[in-house]
C-alpha cells in the first residue's frame, strides 16, 4: 500500500530534478537549447498531393494549452514508469547492476537527453528500491514532467 513517507520522497525527487534542470537551462548554453530544439519538434505529414512538397508542420508544446501540459505530463511518466521499474527492473533484480542497467537503457531511449536522462533513471531506479513501490517513480516523473513542460513554456524565450 501507499504510505505517507511516499510523498516525501516524491515531493523531494520532484524538488531536485526540476531544480538540477532548472540550473542547467540556466547555466549550460548547450542544454538550454536542446531542450529547446526537443520542445519544439515538428511532426510531419506526408504532402496530400503528389507535387505538394511542403510538410505540415505542428508544434508539439508551445501549442499547448496549460491543461493539455498534464497529459503530456502523466502519460509519458506512468507508462514510462510501469515498463522501465515497473517490468524490466524486477526482471533484473532490485540491485545496483539492474538500476544501471534499466537507466542506461532509459537514457538511450532518450535520445538527446540520453546523460541526463540516464542519472534521473538511476534516481528513480533507487526510489523504486527504496519504497518497494513504481507509485513513487511513477509520480516523481509524470510531476516533473509538468514541472519541467510548464518551467519551458513560462521561461521560453523562443515563445516570444
Amino acid at each position: 500500500g501507499f504510505e505517507l513517507w511516499y510523498l516525501e520522497l516524491i515531493t523531494g525527487l520532484v524538488l531536485l530534478i526540476s531544480s538540477c534542470r532548472y540550473i542547467l537551462l540556466k547555466t549550460w548554453r548547450y542544454f538550454a537549447e536542446s531542450s529547446d530544439t526537443a520542445n519544439k519538434q515538428e511532426l510531419r505529414a506526408e504532402p496530400t498531393e503528389p507535387t505538394e512538397y511542403s510538410l505540415l508542420a505542428v508544434k508539439v508544446l508551445s501549442s499547448l494549452q496549460p491543461y493539455d501540459y498534464l497529459v503530456v505530463a502523466f502519460l509519458p511518466g506512468m507508462s514510462e514508469e510501469l515498463l522501465f521499474r515497473g517490468a524490466l527492473l524486477p526482471v533484473l533484480g532490485f540491485d545496483w547492476k539492474s538500476v544501471i542497467v534499466v537507466s542506461t537503457l532509459f537514457g538511450v531511449l532518450h535520445l538527446g537527453n540520453g546523460r541526463k536522462a540516464t542519472f534521473v533513471g538511476i534516481v528513480y531506479g533507487y526510489a523504486t528500491i527504496m519504497s518497494s513501490s513504481v507509485i513513487v517513480p511513477m509520480a516523481s516523473h509524470a510531476l516533473n514532467n509538468l514541472v519541467g513542460g510548464l518551467l519551458w513554456r513560462y521561461t521560453s524565450k523562443s515563445l516570444e
